[in-house]
């Protein structure tokens, strides 16, 4: 089944954008309710390939990313 995001929802389906694959839904839609505004994914969008978006099924900013990067624990030395 083909996912799309926000934009390709408008630009290639001609459709709602708000309908968009990725988008949050309360009533239990593709994402688990977390309650955190500044979550985001990783997906694969059918017209841009591997994105990030956020809760509305917007693709992030590169810049926004950067300031969120997950920082990974090192592994202690034995």
């Amino acid at each position: 089944m083909a996912n799309f995001c926000y934009d390709c929802t408008k630009d290639v389906l001609g459709v709602d954008p708000t309908w968009n694959d990725f988008a949050f839904a309360p009533s239990g839609g593709f994402f688990p309710p977390s309650g955190a505004e500044d979550e985001f994914w990783k997906v694969l969008c059918e017209g841009c390939g591997v994105i990030v978006v956020d809760r509305k099924g917007k693709k992030v900013d590169d810049i926004l990313l950067s300031f969120s990067e997950r920082i990974e624990d090192e592994e202690p030395e034995s």
